[in-house]
């Protein structure tokens, strides 16, 4: 059972399209303590502010109480390293040489090692619980990515050995073969694509990178004639030596990266003509010399749900026939959407989060003059509203996707009779109504190996036992969504002031185009029929109000869920 979950877990957690609440964290608590330096020093060179400082050390704390990877290699008491991070009396210059200490104690590669072995142990032991797994399993995929592995790399790693390769999932030791499959160190590749001639001017400048431009087979060095394809008319050979990733998909995006350089290098001097894309590439690692023509990777704005193309006619219709704010808030929606579209066209991830943060920061209203609070918490104290209404919605419909994905007979028996109007409330409704617990326990019974399932359908049962449970997990997502927007905006602010993108970026890339559709979109629903408001400021006063509203019942003495309570929770509309 322990492996089976693990197996379904680490699936999920790699799928491109999956929310990004099943997907792995940014960061754990080794990765935290090396943000909290980096934000020390940039906190000294004068880019951020100091209280920055103290909001990374906050989420470290949280993290590090519930981390058992890092307790099992800490040799310091919790009960005195938490006093001193959290006391605000407590020097800057101390708290840093704490963080230090933890820093070494935590080192991202003694980390990956420990948490490897303990995620070891969980499945093989009988008494690995799937709360246990599944931690381990996030902060273990966290670790690989951060150490330079491709998340398409260990996805297609995990599919092969678990699903398409010649083994069935049987022994539990297979967990053993599977977690050393990753390389600890990296490999060295060469990188052959084909461009326009055009940029034989540039071979003299390309050579200081470790780039050789060639016109012909000929000219290649023999360990790479044998596999190089063949030129079509007006092309040369771009050769990009001494590349070092964990895998072929890493190796391509430092090539991407490599390439992208050139050309933004290039256009300083030459405004109105690009240099064009690579037109084939061919990755060869040195040792095996074996070579790859590795698909094109997932672009990070690309990993959201989408509509079909007549669903997004329909939607787009009834958008330009009803929408309706007043000018001023139309020309600001307006600008908004067109950064979104600037970074959806970008292939920068740099690019990307910065459309994206300037899209985000542009469509909320500006702070009132008499609100003594700093630009970022204002930013959050709007943004959160809006991200925390549909939460339980979002969650509740994609449970409901996937259990009808499993099995739709089983899931039209158990909702039989069930008055409701989604798939996602009926569910909400057998979970959590007394009378139906018969029937929701004859439905579990059904999930079989299916056991991520399973979890969580044992997860929402006891999530929508009580509104008190809502309010609970609402108030620790508001704290995710806090810290991951500083995160941001932080990143943000390295890459404008510092030049240093964080190796997370595309994880924030993926938060922050959410938040922004999640935002737009409610915006759009409010000033369409039966338009709700006119104008930005009005939707933003409306859904803070709702929300407002909502977690004060959430945590009312004696409130309990009824069908129509539930409706008001998960319905779509709740604004």
């Amino acid at each position: 059972m322990q492996l089976l979950y693990f197996a379904q877990l680490i699936d999920e957690l790699l799928f491109d399209f999956s929310l990004d609440t099943y997907k792995p964290s940014a960061m754990n608590s080794s990765l935290l303590c090396v943000e909290a330096l980096e934000v020390f020093k940039e906190v000294e060179d004068g880019n951020i502010k100091r209280p920055n400082f103290q909001h990374v050390l906050d989420e470290l704390c949280a993290n590090l109480k519930k981390d058992s990877v890092a307790w099992s290699l800490l040799n310091i008491d919790r009960n005195s390293i938490f006093p001193l991070l959290l006391n605000p009396k407590v020097e800057f210059q101390v708290k840093k040489v704490a963080v230090e200490l933890l820093a070494r104690q935590l080192e991202l590669r003694l980390y990956t090692e420990r948490n490897k072995q303990l995620l070891v142990d969980c499945v093989e032991s009988e008494d690995g619980s799937a709360n246990e797994i599944r931690s381990l399993t996030r902060s273990y995929v966290t670790c690989l990515i951060n150490l330079g592995c491709s998340t398409k790399f260990i996805h297609e790693e995990v599919l092969r050995f678990f699903y398409y390769g010649p083994g069935t999932i049987s022994e539990k030791a297979q967990i053993r073969s599977f977690v050393e499959m990753f390389p600890s160190e990296d490999k060295k590749y060469v990188a052959l694509y084909s461009a326009p001639e055009e940029i034989t001017a540039l071979s003299e400048s390309l050579q200081k990178r470790n780039i050789k431009v060639v016109a012909d087979k000929a000219g290649l060095d023999p360990n790479l004639q044998g596999g190089a394809f063949g030129l079509d008319k007006g092309c040369v050979y771009v050769v990009l030596e001494k590349i070092e990733a964990k895998d072929n998909y890493s190796a391509q995006s430092k090539v991407e990266k490599e390439i992208e350089i050139i050309n933004t290098l290039h256009s300083l001097f030459h405004h109105k003509k690009p240099l064009p894309a690579p037109m084939r590439l061919l990755l060869i690692e040195q040792v095996t010399g074996s070579a790859t023509n590795p698909k094109k990777l997932v672009n990070a704005m690309h990993k959201c749900s989408d509509l079909t193309p007549a669903r997004a006619a329909l939607k787009l219709n009834q958008l330009i026939s009803e929408f309706s704010l007043a000018r001023k808030s139309f020309s600001k929606f307006v600008r908004s959407a067109e950064l979104h579209s600037l970074a959806l066209k970008s292939e920068s991830i740099e690019n990307q989060i910065i459309n994206l943060w300037i899209a985000l920061e542009s469509i909320i209203p500006t702070k009132p003059e008499e609100r003594e609070i700093s630009n970022i918490e204002h930013i959050i104290n709007s943004i959160t509203p809006f991200l925390s209404l549909g939460y339980v919605d979002r969650l509740m419909t994609r449970f409901a996707h996937d259990a009808i994905n499993w099995n739709r007979a089983a899931v039209r028996k158990a909702l039989k009779n069930i008055d409701a109007p989604s798939t996602a409330l009926k569910m909400a409704i057998l979970m959590s109504q007394s009378p139906l617990g018969e029937r929701a326990d004859e439905f579990r019974s059904l999930f079989n190996n299916f056991h991520l399932l399973r979890d969580r359908f044992d997860y929402f049962r006891v999530l929508l036992s009580s509104p008190g449970k809502i309010h609970e997990a609402l108030e620790a997502h508001n704290q995710r969504i806090s810290w991951q927007i500083r995160r941001i905006y932080r990143a943000r602010n390295l890459i404008v002031h510092s030049g240093k993108t964080p190796s997370y970026t595309e994880v924030l890339i993926e938060n922050t185009h959410d938040y922004l559709d999640i935002v737009m979109g409610t915006l759009m629903k409010l000033a369409v029929r039966p338009k709700q408001i006119s104008s930005i400021e009005q939707g933003f006063l409306h859904v803070e109000l709702t929300y407002h509203s909502l977690m004060q019942w959430l945590s009312a003495k004696g409130s309990e869920f009824t069908p129509s309570s539930l409706e008001k929770l998960l319905s779509k509309r709740i604004i």
